[in-house]
């Protein structure tokens, strides 16, 4: 079957390229609303222009609505949506729950795509959005091949998988390391990437490691599973890369549209762009010491070869691949070295441009011998595959001018009135017409032929009334692809009050937590009532927590509380989610003037308090991984009987397994707001204490205090040296 291959584009620049070089579709963000924001981006102008050049080419532009959105901010994303879906772009890939809902309900010709920000699992989460009428599913990167083929046997909706480019440690929408440490957000597109930072590993708080780059991982490289992926039926390959340069998206397009296009393609090519050491990732479902490399973070490069100093102190390189002048290499020696290559010298030391087996370099090291990686080719070949044959036939008429453009047996005209004047000296000539109608460089066309109908040594056309005829002819081709794009009305749903009792609930880890917990007349969450973001069962239990969508579907009829793995951020989110839920739980990113902000805003729509949970303790999960650092380090299975953290030059970060190995990496301090309880008693109906390393002691205590506060009588139970009030009065960015 036909494999939609799916580009990233940082830019407009680097979208064309990417187009002309293969790609079958594009996905870019505009300057606000994406999971990039640090990328050029786009601008409404650059978008319209794009889609007019993917529409002529055959090809899809998605753009990225994939970020959390604040109540301040609702207007302003739907407007942003209106116009992207009025310039004709093909779909947009979504994260937040209110987008979801209005790219569905209110642009019936926009696909919605659910971004991988979301977490789509499984089958159980992908039939959960093809009940909610999306397009298109992007599987998370910890999804199996295994699992691709079970979706793609029992469900229809098209799913997209990425096969290239970095990867995020952690699933996806479910990281908050960042957010929490310097107010950057994964989740709004501006994650500070603390997975690429050192750690040791700690065990019962001792050394059990050297420091390294133990959460970094490898790149994802498919291309060897390209077959396999296109014989299951994936509908889109996806290359991560929206941050990367344009040498690499052409590079990385080229290679994967020639394997695509014929199993048996073998190429370097994927060598020669920036790249970490490779990993095929989670597809074949072998994920520890092949993810992560523990010693380098950084780009890898493609291997140049071995050096040595000679006696004229020139550097003689063995090459094996070609080296060219502003190529950048790294040397291995005593220690590592970078250099930008200015000169390259033959055996007999005369300056060359470049070099194929042997090479001098001069270079200012002093060490005698060593190994050499190009980490930046500056000379990667364009491979402009796409652009199309376009015929032009150019007629007058009196003092007319009518223009006819031809490509695909299409045909395309345009009439400019009294355009012609009578040449007073040097008359109008096809060459003239010629030199200026081959300027298409910014369109998917190249001049093939150019006829003259009539004539036209008689008249005269300065040359910005030619290039305005060109830009017209090409502008009516355009416009023959305009869609008509609807906006319907926007509604939230019906919604009735529910009233629930302000009380204490918990979620625990273990057995002793919930035994000592028992009669303390508080709602206790463990097993056979929560669901966890990587557990999919239908629970006996009618009130239960739930962490991902799939669990909507598989427990109908029942009292759900949605976790916060479901990242609550705004009032409208809020009000599609107590649709299909007795319970919600705010996003923990959100500060106090936030809360307020969005649970006012939602009495002021309903005339009624909503019934929201918000978590007021615990040690946050700052990242959730299908990787387990203690098992990577020889240390299985004694996370049973040992407690184990990460630590960095200034904090520690506990760890939690479960029996499959999934692990959570924990902020060492706690969250407690059990004191700010007084000020959220107007805004949450359940106040919610996470326990995970306390010991049962420790939650007795607490919750007792929760009580307490929740009482209205004076308890004190923060400590500044071992909690924190994390976003209660912080703003995320």
């Amino acid at each position: 079957m036909n494999c939609e291959l799916l580009a990233p584009a940082g830019s407009y620049e680097i979208g064309l390229k990417a187009l002309y070089s293969g790609a079958d579709a594009l996905y870019l963000g505009l300057n606000k609303f994406g999971a990039r924001a640090y990328a050029k981006n786009f601008t409404f102008e650059e978008l319209s222009q794009i889609v007019n050049i993917a529409n002529v080419l055959n090809k899809k532009i998605y753009v990225t609505v994939n970020t959390l959105i604040k109540d301040n901010e609702l207007n302003d994303v739907y407007e942003t949506l209106n116009e992207i879906s009025k310039i004709g772009v093909h779909g947009v890939i979504t994260t937040d729950y209110a987008v979801i809902n209005y790219v569905i309900n209110s642009l019936p010709n926009l696909e919605c795509h659910i971004s991988t920000q979301v977490g789509v699992k499984c089958l159980e989460d992908v039939n959960y959005f093809t009940n909610l009428k999306a397009k298109r599913t992007v599987l998370a990167r910890e999804v199996s091949i295994k699992e691709i083929k079970r979706i793609k046997e029992n469900s229809k909706m098209p799913i997209e998988v990425f096969i290239h480019g970095a990867l995020c440690v952690s699933y996806s929408g479910n990281c908050f390391f960042s957010s929490l440490l310097t107010l950057r957000s994964g989740n709004r597109g501006r994650c500070a990437q603390n997975c690429r930072r050192e750690y040791t590993l700690l065990k019962d708080d001792k050394l059990a490691s050297d420091k390294g780059f133990l959460l970094s991982t490898k790149d994802l490289n498919s291309f060897d599973l390209i077959p396999t992926l296109q014989k299951l039926g994936v509908d889109s390959l996806k290359i991560e890369g929206r941050m990367k340069d344009i040498n690499y998206v052409k590079t990385l397009v080229y290679t994967y549209r020639n394997k695509l296009d014929d199993s048996n393609y073998k190429t370097d090519l994927l060598d020669k762009v920036f790249h970490r050491e490779y990993t095929s990732g989670f597809l074949n479902d072998v994920a520890n010491d092949s993810l992560v490399n523990r010693y380098r973070s950084g780009n890898v490069g493609e291997y140049l070869g071995e050096f040595y100093l000679n006696k004229d102190n020139y550097y003689v390189f063995n090459l094996k691949t070609n080296l060219k002048i502003n190529d950048r290499i790294r040397i291995i020696a005593d220690k590592e070295y970078y250099f930008d290559v200015t000169n390259i010298y033959d055996k007999n030391y005369k300056e060359i441009k470049e070099a194929n087996n042997i090479a001098y370099l001069k270079l200012n090291i002093k060490v005698n011998n060593g190994k050499a990686y190009i980490i930046k080719n500056r000379n990667l070949a364009d491979f402009d595959i796409n652009k199309i044959p376009l015929d032009i036939y150019f007629n007058t008429n009196n003092n007319d001018v009518i223009i006819t453009a031809s490509f695909n047996n299409n045909y395309y005209t345009y009439e400019e009135k009294n355009i012609l004047t009578l040449a007073k000296t040097k008359g109008l000539t096809k060459d003239d017409l010629i030199k200026q109608f081959k300027k298409l460089n910014d369109t998917p066309f190249y001049l093939a032929n150019f006829t003259v109908v009539e004539n036209v040594n008689n008249y005269f056309l300065a040359v910005s009334q030619i290039n305005n005829l060109r830009r017209n002819i090409i502008d009516t081709i355009y416009n023959s692809y305009k869609l008509d794009n609807r906006v319907l009305p926007f509604t939230l749903p019906k919604l009735s009050k529910k009233d629930i009792k302000q009380s204490i609930i918990v979620t625990v880890s273990n057995e002793k937590q919930a035994k000592i917990l028992a009669d303390q007349d508080v709602k206790i969450y463990y097993k056979d009532n929560y669901l966890s973001y990587n557990e999919y069962n239908n629970l006996k239990d009618d009130d239960i927590l739930i962490s991902n969508y799939g669990s909507i579907t598989l427990n109908p009829n029942k009292n759900l509380t949605l976790n916060k793995e479901f990242n609550v951020f705004n009032f409208h989110s809020l009000a599609y989610f107590l649709n299909i839920a007795t319970n919600v739980t705010l996003s923990q990113e959100l500060s106090f003037k936030e809360i307020k902000n969005l649970i006012t805003n939602f009495i002021n729509y309903y005339g009624f308090k909503p019934n929201v949970d918000f978590i007021i303790y615990g040690h946050m999960t700052l990242m959730t991984l299908k990787y387990c650092v203690i098992k990577n380090l020889s240390y299985c299975p004694q996370c049973k009987e040992h407690q184990f953290a990460l630590k960095d030059d200034t904090s520690t970060f506990p760890l939690l397994t479960d029996n499959k190995c999934h692990t959570k990496v924990l902020n060492g301090k706690a969250t407690n707001l059990i004191e700010e309880i007084k000020d959220l008693k107007p805004y949450i109906n359940r106040f919610r204490l996470d326990f995970t390393i306390e010991t049962p002691e420790e939650c007795l205590k607490l919750v007792q205090a929760a009580k307490l506060a929740l009482a209205d009588k004076t308890t004190h139970t923060f400590n500044s040296k071992s909690d924190t009030r994390a976003y209660f009065n912080r703003e995320i960015l």
